[in-house]
């Protein structure tokens, strides 16, 4: 076999496994459904979902599955042998998550059943103007059957219903939906009947709402009568057809919308409708999932009568058929829908006939597009295009002890030069998908093969702060393998001390759409050691993919959620751990409450009956926590009550340490958190301050913040939640964006060591402070501060321009003890920062100009042994506040004390 055949079976892999596995799924969901539906031809079927249909349950294969699924116990779910679909439970409380809610009664997954991969938020039938909280099944035609055993239930026949009902209020009508579907359909029939059942005449809406974010587009076209969601990289697409409506609002030929607005219907010319007293109206339509915007658009096509052509495009390089090639069909008239190719590299659409000028381009990552030109006819035909052949890089990338690491690989295409032409970054996939995003390449053990456009590429690969950064220049040639070897040293030595990031989301949340799976992979490929999953008002889990990835050992986890209330920013708070009900409702965790913060985050503290916990104050206005609740400048007495439950408060960005406050010229605009928070520190809040990164999507989304708590082991397989818990509470933290600092603190007749968080006393006042900062190779630090009750000393101020002695160019970048006479009770924060620094690309180009920079949580020092007494210097910049503290109450039992009080 030569080299080029040797590689044609190598690109491949991945797609004859996907399209073998497709199949095996597909037989064994049939065998499943086959088993379910308890008869000999195919039926539609409805189901409450019990315990059957959870994970090892007998039905396990049933529910929807998808980045987007989010069903839960209760909820309906209908299915054929084409398509299967969950209706929320019709229950007023009933939440997708954090910004989809009040999905009772409505669609909240739906996708077909030989490759599930449900990708809708939620269809809103109404517009989301109504509660759906009554519901009722229906099966009909032969053989049809059901049965009811307490709240479920279970019915098959020829067509099933789901009826949901919203009752009338005062001006608001009656709205009976039914779902509908039937045997061998690939949509579901939607039913909306309005009748008025009230003395007066009520106005009616004819309109649905669909919420499928970020990365769909959404069009329409009068032609077809047809609307649409499309998402090309995930592999989904969505459509309605009205049924004895038309859609209204649009240009003749079509025209794109906002995903987010609503579509409205009209019937007999009218889209708002006054029914009088005893009058109804009924609006049907078809709600259809596909694979691709091309099938659906050919299924609407086909539902309007239009005549049809069939066209099959076979996509391939010199090595053979190319899977996954998004090919794009164009008409004489613009852009008009894409698919991809299946494993064997081919594409069967069904095209309208009297559309003119065909073409359809293929493309695939790194082998750049070709284009096949379709003459106009009717008749069936065959197109072929061929690709370049891509390179393909193969990494071997390990650590010292040459086993496999996981780590960040960046493709940075190299700029025009003496050497050769310029070579573009490659995109691999947005910032919401998982392993390959943007230019980038996570890799749980440093091992894979990357297809890319043959060009000229400088490579980074990184794996925290911890480590050197490696980088390399790489040249890809067209059908050859490039191999990519590197080494990752551990250099920064951070013994007793573990990184941790305690605030991320992923899609669950609702306000993103990013892979979960890519979330935890950023996490690990940052070499973040420590991470509880904290999605919007859901308890959930990063367990599942740390399993599945086999990695479990190298990254420490917990379920834990940010409860995000409205008020912003001060009704956001984070909690972990909290126990995880899964598939139910938030996830068993608690409730918002938008209308007092204090009763919310007493909620969250009390949660698992006041299970230990920590409790974060995320990003908040610590003014008008303080003292300022309207903001209005004036003293109210804001919502200080909180800090009684809050553990540590989220204070970046670190850098904001340096730099100087000016007076609130207007109220709204706080200073910088950290220092309103050392401000606190002097009014008595001894609350730790964290930073984290509140990620949201995956392309250097974590990594770029994060705290090292003190722990008693350095393996993260042996990492307790409990010691995380209890290290966090005394503020044993140093927050950073990079750099490693290490503080401690002693006296000359005590050789006890104090870290950050710790109390000690010092009769003298005398303290011997040892700081050390340690760096990769890839930033500086140059200037170490000493602040006392929040000021920065000028005297304990080290810069490598005036004191170079005390800095080197090793990884040890500045470590000396430093005396230090205090006259009154302190506490003393020790910050770092690179001023000629920064970050760099290693961490993304959002953070490439940050300054590297840390910060150490206070050692308070007591110099009269009276016990600690803060100041109550607000450092030049009076804010309001209480005369007294509410101090933190902690709502756990245990035997540690908490030395926060006072």
């Amino acid at each position: 076999m030569n080299r080029v055949q040797t590689l044609s079976t190598d690109l491949r892999t991945v797609g004859c496994f996907l399209a073998t596995n497709a199949a095996a799924m597909l037989s064994a969901a049939a065998m499943a459904w086959a088993i379910v539906s308890g008869a000999a031809g195919r039926a539609a079927e409805i189901h409450t979902i019990d315990e059957r249909f959870l994970p090892g349950g007998a039905h396990a294969s049933l529910p929807p599955e998808g980045k987007e699924a989010d069903w839960i116990l209760g909820d309906y779910l209908l299915r054929n042998d084409r398509i299967v679909a969950v209706i929320a439970k019709p229950v007023p409380t009933r939440n997708a998550n954090m910004t989809v809610r009040t999905v009772c009664g409505c669609v909240i997954d739906l996708t077909s059943v030989d490759q599930p991969n449900d990708q809708l938020s939620c269809y809103y039938p109404g517009g989301g103007r109504f509660t759906f909280n009554k519901g009722d099944v229906v099966a009909s035609g032969l053989l049809a059957s059901s049965a009811t055993v307490g709240d479920r239930v279970t019915a098959s026949g020829e067509r099933v219903q789901a009826i949901v009902s919203a009752l009338p209020t005062e001006g608001s009508p009656m709205v009976e939906v039914t779902y509908e579907l039937a045997d061998g359909d690939d949509f579901l029939t939607v039913t909306s009947r309005v009748s008025n059942p009230h003395d007066t005449p009520v106005t009616v809406e004819l309109e649905d709402r669909v919420r499928a974010d970020r990365s769909f587009t959404a069009a329409a076209d009068t032609a077809a009568n047809v609307a649409w969601w499309d998402d090309e990289w995930f592999g989904q697409a969505y459509g309605i057809v009205p049924v004895g409506a038309e859609l209204e609002g649009l240009q003749e030929g079509g025209g794109t919308r906002n995903g987010r607005d609503p579509l409205r219907y009209s019937i007999d010319g009218q889209s708002s409708l006054k029914l009088a007293p005893g009058d109804s109206v009924e609006l049907v339509r078809r709600l259809m999932p596909a694979k691709s915007l091309l099938a659906l658009r050919a299924r609407a096509a086909e539902m309007a009568g239009q005549p049809l052509r069939s066209v099959t495009l076979v996509v391939s390089d010199a090595a053979g058929g190319v899977p996954g090639a998004m090919v794009t069909a164009t008409t004489a008239a613009g852009r008009y829908a894409a698919g991809r190719t299946d494993g064997q590299g081919r594409l069967s659409v069904q095209l309208p006939v009297a559309a003119v000028g065909w073409s359809l381009e293929a493309a695939a990552v790194g082998r750049g597009s070709q284009t096949a030109a379709l003459a106009d006819g009717d008749e069936s035909v065959e197109l072929a295009v061929e690709l370049p052949l891509p390179g393909v890089v193969v990494t071997e990338i390990s650590g010292v002890d040459g086993g496999p690491i996981p780590c960040k690989v960046q493709f940075r295409g190299r700029g025009e030069d003496a050497d050769g032409p310029a070579t573009a970054d490659p995109d691999f996939g947005p910032d919401s998908t998982h392993t390959a995003v943007k230019n980038l390449r996570y890799s749980h053990d440093g091992r894979f093969r990357q297809e890319i456009a043959p060009g000229r590429y400088d490579v980074i690969i990184s794996y925290g702060p911890e480590y050197d950064a490696v980088t390399s220049s790489i040249e890809i040639e067209a059908g050859r393998e490039t191999p990519l070897v590197a080494t990752l040293e551990r250099v920064v030595d951070t013994a007793g001390w573990i990184s941790s990031d305690f605030h991320s989301h992923s899609t669950p949340s609702g306000d993103n759409t990013s892979s979960q799976f890519g979330r935890v992979e950023n996490l690990l490929c940052e070499h973040l050691e420590f991470n509880p999953c904290t999605e919007h008002n859901r308890i959930s889990s990063y367990v599942p993919h740390l399993e599945a990835m086999g990695v479990s050992h190298l990254m420490a986890t917990c379920s834990g959620m940010e409860l995000t209330g409205s008020l912003l920013p001060v009704n956001h708070q984070n909690a972990f751990p909290l126990n995880e009900t899964r598939f139910t409702q938030d996830g068993g965790g608690p409730v918002v409450n938008n209308d007092d913060p204090v009763q919310q985050i007493e909620r969250l503290a009390l949660w698992d009956d006041g299970a230990e916990k920590v409790v974060q104050m995320n990003h908040p206005n610590l003014v008008q926590v303080l003292g300022d609740r309207d903001l209005d400048g004036t003293a109210d007495g804001g919502f200080e009550a909180m800090l009684g439950f809050v553990d540590v408060i989220e204070v970046h960005p670190p850098a904001e340490i340096f730099e100087k406050q000016q007076k609130l010229d207007d109220p709204r605009k706080p200073p910088a958190t950290i220092f309103t928070w050392m401000q606190m520190l002097n009014l008595g809040y001894q609350v730790p301050g964290v930073v984290n990164t509140d990620a949201h999507y995956n392309f250097h989304g974590s990594g770029w913040l994060r705290n090292y708590i003190k722990s008693p082991t350095d393996d993260p397989a042996d990492i307790k939640v409990a010691d995380i818990v209890r290290a966090s509470e005394l503020g044993e933290i140093v927050m950073t964006n990079g750099p490693f600092l290490e503080v401690t603190a002693r006296t000359e007749d005590d050789e006890t060591l104090t870290h950050p968080g710790g109390r000690m006393t010092a009769v003298d006042g005398e303290v011997a402070l040892h700081v050390r900062v340690q760096c990769p190779n890839w930033f500086d630090i140059d200037r170490v501060q000493l602040f006392v009750n929040g000021r920065p000393s000028g005297e304990l101020n080290f810069t490598r321009r005036q004191n170079g002695d005390l800095f080197s160019r090793d990884t040890v970048r500045f470590e000396h003890t430093i005396p230090v006479l205090l006259k009154e009770d302190a506490h003393l924060i020790v910050a770092t920062i690179g001023e000629d620094s920064q970050l760099g690309m290693v961490m993304g180009p959002d953070h490439a100009e940050s300054k590297p920079v840390a910060v150490s949580n206070p050692i308070f020092i007591d110099v009269d042994g009276n016990g600690f007494t803060p100041n109550g210097d607000l450092l030049d910049l009076p804010i309001p506040h209480q005369k007294e503290p509410t101090m933190r109450n902690h709502a756990h039992g245990h035997d540690h004390e908490h030395p926060h009080k006072h």
